[in-house]
């Protein structure tokens, strides 16, 4: 119907043109009038002239309605696409919230790392050596913003097995929950918050082949036990660390290092008690006070030995001056040698490092001075002077040399006077 009305509208204005333009046909003509021929000739010409143009009018009523109808179709495929974003985004808020899923992405929340350290020791009296001391690998693992889980296994002396010097250890293995923004809970296998080096002792971080003779006489570096700890931090500066955890296994001898268990099948009928205090509101300055208590470290067989370490230490630095010192001591009662009941020392280390330049690094001298008593067979007195020099190319990349006078050391009496140390190191 819209049609014909069209048709019939064209038409029309078509008759009036002609109405119009008459006159001009006219003069066209030369003042006459056309004769009837001539008349129908010009309206079949006006009337494909109408055709053309209703056709005109149709095809874009057409091309309008498909246009409007594309339109349509492109806003509803939009708003589907919409809808199918904002529900893979919920999904994957939920996901990353709750730790779930069916396992895809999980390696974006797990993280591996590792140390290694590789040791030449020469000494004047006695034979030389090579050792690749450790082999250790990180895997860690966010299961959501607040839960994350710990590990490190080492392979320490290359290898293990009957006869063989190494050891296949698990040393960290723990789930740490932030409960609050300064407050968390480490619960599993850890390391003890005691020194300085026992928890931070990738190769990188402290001067020197060996590590420092305290850190691994007096506290018994590298030392790890199962139980559950809390982490306070504070604004100002402070921290505390506070943990129950399974305890040592010594003799009624009182040797201490020996008695490490490393959660192996561990006797567990005394638990130990740990705690630090530890400031750094200054730049450039560690305090930290630690302390150990266990009521049996005989672990009821054969002997009831009460044990307390107490442990401070120092660490500063400004610019590329460093300077370290630790004291460390254990008072025990019910060994049955009183050379056995107080083991204790302390060490000194000043050191500078400046860079070389940006592509080849920085470089690093020192000087150890430690005294330190510690109980094995005897009460071995040891004082041990060291100087020595790192090498970083790159901040987790290092070479160590080290030169020692160990002539006043019970512990080192039977290899000379002097001990030459060369090492290589990386964390990753």
């Amino acid at each position: 119907m819209k049609n014909i009305l069209i048709s019939r509208q064209l038409k029309r204005a078509g008759l009036l043109s002609l109405l119009i333009v008459l006159p001009g046909i006219e003069m066209l003509y030369g003042g006459e009038t056309p004769s009837m021929e001539e008349m129908w000739a010009i309206i079949q010409n006006q009337q494909v002239e109408i055709e053309r143009l209703r056709d005109l009018v149709e095809s874009g009523e057409a091309a309008i309605v498909e246009a409007r109808k594309e339109v349509a179709e492109t806003k509803a495929e939009v708003l589907f696409t919409q809808e199918q974003v904002e529900a893979t985004v919920v999904a994957v808020e939920e996901m990353t919230e709750t730790g779930s899923g069916s396992g895809n992405g999980w390696w974006d929340r797990t993280s591996v790392g590792g140390y290694g350290e590789l040791h030449w020791n020469y000494f004047e009296d006695a034979g030389d050596a090579v050792d690749f001391h450790r082999f250790v690998l990180f895997v860690n693992h966010e299961f959501n913003d607040w839960i994350r889980f710990f590990s490190e296994l080492e392979v320490e002396h290359s290898i293990s097995g009957d006869g063989q010097p190494g050891e296949v250890e698990l040393e960290q293995a723990f789930i740490r929950m932030d409960w609050k923004k300064n407050f968390s809970t480490d619960a599993g296998l850890f390391l003890m918050p005691i020194g300085i080096t026992n928890e931070t002792h990738e190769p990188n971080t402290f001067y020197g082949v060996e590590r420092n003779n305290i850190e691994a006489r007096i506290i018994p570096s590298t030392w790890w036990e199962a139980g559950i700890k809390g982490n306070w931090r504070f604004d100002n500066g402070f921290s505390v660390d506070a943990g129950i955890t399974s305890g040592l296994d010594i003799d009624s001898s009182g040797v201490i290092r020996s008695g490490r268990q490393k959660v192996a099948k561990a006797a567990n009928e005394a638990p130990g008690y740990v705690g630090r205090v530890k400031y750094t509101g200054v730049p450039g300055l560690e305090l930290g006070l630690s302390a150990y208590y266990q009521d049996d470290m005989a672990q009821s067989d054969p002997a009831d030995i009460q044990g307390l370490l107490t442990s401070g230490h120092v660490d500063y630095r400004n610019g590329g001056f460093r300077l370290r010192a630790l004291y460390a001591r254990w008072d025990l009662d019910g060994t049955d040698s009183t050379e056995s009941e107080s083991q204790s020392g302390y060490y000194l280390e000043p050191s500078y490092r400046w860079e070389l330049d940006e592509h080849f690094g920085e470089i690093g001298v020192y000087f150890r001075y430690s005294d330190y008593q510690y109980f094995s067979g005897s009460l071995k007195d040891n004082t041990v002077y060291e100087i020595g020099i790192n090498y970083w190319p790159i901040e987790y990349v290092v070479f160590k040399a080290d030169l020692q006078d160990i002539s006043d050391s019970d512990q080192w009496k039977s290899k000379g006077d002097k001990a030459l140390n060369l090492g290589m190191g990386y964390q990753f």
